[in-house]
């Protein structure tokens, strides 16, 4: 009996050793296992990541570096998928989003999409001051990793404009620091009041045109033969305020009468200096056929203001009246019962008749019928 106990307590034992050696076994067979999914799910997203970010690539011709694809739940299981991924944009209004789908077993996910490109920019080579007039030696392009509302780009369009503002080197280049070039001119000597300013006495400089006032703004043609208005000085930049620019226009040469017509007799082109009124007479053609209306001295710059068209016909002037019909031409002499400027109604009189016709003034003692 003794020895039964024995064997029965061996038999135990050892069955208990082999239970707990094929649980041990068990559990290390698990967690290999474990350990070979846990690889295969990471290998099979990097497969993923890696063709989603070359179809991108490719689809959108970015550099595949700057394509981030969000990341997917980590308890997520990524299939092991022996062809290439499919891809395309579920959404026809983004591309925010792309769809990869396994073409063997049907499995499918929506992956998001970040792009992280870097903006070109361009940044000031040294500090320079308002009114400098850009060349290609003073800006250099620079990579920003995020955009920058305002900014200027493009080099090619830079050269030539003038700066505004003063600038510092490493500054980023702003539109809005930015201004197109323009002419004025800038004295090399000095000038006395009333002397005549020649092209020798002056420097075109390109300014930016923000730094200018409209008075500075003066063209080559303007200077042409201005006077000094005042006293001016070597350096100053010259504007409307500071000359007194030459005109040609209609000068009286005698005194001129109320109601006197102005001929090439009376009136002759001149040389005027200074401000010109808006209605300057500056040509023969604009005088002809006119009259004045007050008494004009000598001397005096004609004004259209100053002037009327002259009657070409006055009341009582005896007028030839022509009618025409067809091929019929009729002359008959009429008396004017009122004035009439040229082409302007006038109303006549048949002294045979007495009857009064309505007619067109075509020239002095000159009418044509209606």
């Amino acid at each position: 009996m003794h020895r039964f106990k024995k064997l029965l307590c061996f038999f135990l034992a050892g069955s208990l050793a082999l239970g707990f050696a094929a649980s041990v076994a068990a559990l290390d067979g698990s967690a290999e296992g474990h350990s070979n999914s846990v690889r295969n799910n990471l290998d099979s997203k990097h497969i993923l990541v890696s063709q989603t970010q070359r179809w991108v690539a490719q689809n959108r011709q970015l550099d595949q570096s700057v394509i981030e694809v969000a990341p997917s739940d980590r308890r997520l299981i990524i299939p092991l998928c022996d062809s290439p991924f499919e891809f395309n944009y579920p959404f026809a209004t983004s591309q925010k989003t792309v769809r990869a789908s396994c073409p063997e077993s049907g499995w499918q996910i929506f992956l998001g999409i970040n792009i992280h490109q870097t903006d070109n920019a361009l940044r000031y080579t040294g500090s320079f001051g308002a009114g400098h007039q850009l060349s290609v030696a003073d800006i250099e392009s620079v990579n920003l990793s995020s955009p920058i509302a305002g900014l200027a780009s493009d080099a090619s369009a830079i050269e030539g404009l003038t700066l505004s503002v003063a600038v510092r080197a490493g500054d980023l280049v702003m539109q809005r620091q930015l201004s197109t070039s323009i002419e004025a001119f800038r004295l090399k000597r000095d000038i006395l009041a009333g002397e005549t300013i020649d092209s020798g006495a002056l420097e075109m400089v390109l300014l930016a045109a923000a730094t200018l006032t409209e008075n500075q703004k003066l063209s080559a043609d303007r200077l042409n033969g201005a006077r000094a208005a005042r006293d001016l000085k070597r350096g100053k930049l010259l504007s409307s305020y500071d000359i007194k620019e030459k005109h040609l226009v209609l000068i009286t040469q005698a005194g001129i009468a109320r109601g006197q017509p102005v001929t090439r007799a009376n009136i002759a082109l001149q040389d005027y200096y200074g401000k010109l009124p808006g209605d300057a007479l500056q040509d023969y053609n604009s005088a002809e056929q006119m009259q004045a209306i007050r008494n004009l001295p000598a001397g005096h710059l004609l004004r259209l203001s100053d002037l009327t068209p002259v009657n070409i016909i006055r009341k009582g002037d005896n007028v030839q009246l022509t009618v025409r019909s067809g091929a019929l031409e009729i002359s008959v002499t009429m008396l004017a019962l009122e004035n009439a400027r040229q082409d302007q109604r006038v109303l006549l009189l048949n002294p045979e008749s007495n009857e009064e016709i309505q007619a067109i003034a075509t020239g002095p003692g000159q009418a044509r019928g209606l």
